[in-house]
């Protein structure tokens, strides 16, 4: 049966562009289905609400990709050191003391994406379908049939779809979910202070709910604050100057009172996974395959390992033979590799939530930063560098 493409990916967010970079470098014929092109930002614009950390081995993989060399440098906020404090206790860690010039990078999503897709615009054998969109398909034994809004038809040996947290193509697939509503959302803003950040990812399990304030390029950090929904409601409507005293009241920050902020938004916290990676010739990848909560920043450095991990199984894969063994492996991988980081990150948020854990949460920081293989393990899994990482992440090393 003649194809138009060996892989389809279907959604052009950070984690499905950057698939379909690297399996299009492998040698595949793949083509981008997206409703949008993404635009160029401004770089004279202000910094975006919209703001991810990314680590080590997940800047490899970008790298890899083509695109993190494309990032301004003025739009990242780097950062080598993280202190993390609950109740009196902390623990601290320094890139240096664990051989690496950053522990990560604060980054602008939509630089991110854009930057993405400028890399795949430079890759022989991608076809960017925009404005476009998987609207169904049908699965046939060497080929899917695929469906794009319009009338217009694609046969591909694979469909990836990184179609976002409430994907219709994982429901189309018939894969089922484990859904949990955290009955909190996360306040993000961008905030100034007394003292300018100049390369510390900080955060503090308050009694209201984690708060992170994180490094941005020109010297402000960025905050991400996870509380119940009424308080989220409350602190939005206030005004800068009663919203400033509440932040002020909560944190106690190297870089001293919060003294301006910007507009504040907030989002929904729901942990989602997957019951399965893999239905036929169906993957998915990114936040189709799950959500975790963002106390620890993993939500896209997890998207990108899905994106390296199917690059790296894919590798010797021809479109005429069949892929199903490569696809368990990427199952059993990324089921095991996206559990083990969402269920570790709930059980902190849960514990912590009251004061009794808050304050063993807190011993337990200060024993643990006493403890050097535990905190090589900690730092290598979350910069992406543990040994079960895919290759292109390990070559952060």
């Amino acid at each position: 049966m003649r194809v138009d493409h060996d892989i389809v990916v279907a959604g052009g967010g950070v984690a499905g562009a950057t698939a379909a970079a690297l399996l299009a470098q492998s040698g595949h014929s793949v083509a981008l289905v997206d409703r949008r092109r993404p635009d160029m930002p401004d770089p004279d614009s202000d910094f975006d609400p919209r703001v991810v950390a990314i680590a080590p081995g997940s800047a490899a993989v970008l790298g890899a990709a083509g695109a993190w060399e494309r990032l301004p440098e003025n739009r990242l906020g780097p950062y080598d050191r993280m202190q993390v404090h609950a109740d009196g206790g902390e623990i601290v860690f320094r890139a240096s003391e664990h051989g690496l010039g950053k522990l990560g990078w604060i980054v602008e999503v939509p630089w991110l994406q854009a930057s993405c897709w400028q890399a795949l615009e430079a890759i022989d054998g991608v076809e960017l379908i925009a404005p476009g969109s998987v609207s169904g398909f049908s699965q046939r034994e060497d080929h899917i049939r695929l469906e794009i809004e319009g009338g217009k038809t694609l046969r591909s040996r694979l469909l990836v779809a990184a179609d976002g947290a409430r994907s219709r193509l994982r429901r189309l697939a018939g894969i089922e979910t484990d859904l949990w509503h955290y009955n909190q959302q996360a306040l993000v803003t961008h905030v100034e202070t007394e003292r300018p950040n100049d390369g510390i990812a900080w955060q503090r399990f308050t009694e209201h709910g984690p708060l992170a304030l994180l490094p941005l390029a020109d010297g402000r950090s960025s905050i991400v604050w996870s509380q119940p929904e009424r308080r989220v409601s409350e602190l939005k409507t206030l005004d800068d100057e009663g919203f400033l005293a509440e932040l002020n009241a909560c944190q106690d920050s190297p870089f001293g009172e919060a003294t301006a902020a910007t507009k504040r938004y907030a989002f929904p916290l729901i942990r989602r996974q997957a019951k399965n990676l893999v239905s036929g010739r169906v993957v998915l990848l990114g936040d189709a395959a799950r959500n975790v909560h963002p106390l620890a920043g993993q939500g896209l450095n997890l998207g990108l390992m899905d994106a390296a991990a199917l690059a790296e199984v894919l590798a010797d894969w021809r479109g005429e033979s069949d892929p199903a063994r490569a696809l368990a492996h990427y199952q059993r991988w990324r089921i095991s590799g996206g559990s083990l980081v969402a269920g570790g990150i709930h059980a902190i948020n849960e514990f912590t939530r009251a004061g009794p854990g808050r304050s063993l949460a807190g011993l337990g920081f200060s024993l643990a930063g006493r403890l050097w293989p535990l905190r090589e393990a900690f730092v290598e899994h979350a910069c992406g560098l543990e040994r079960d990482s895919p290759k292109l992440a390990r070559s952060a090393r």
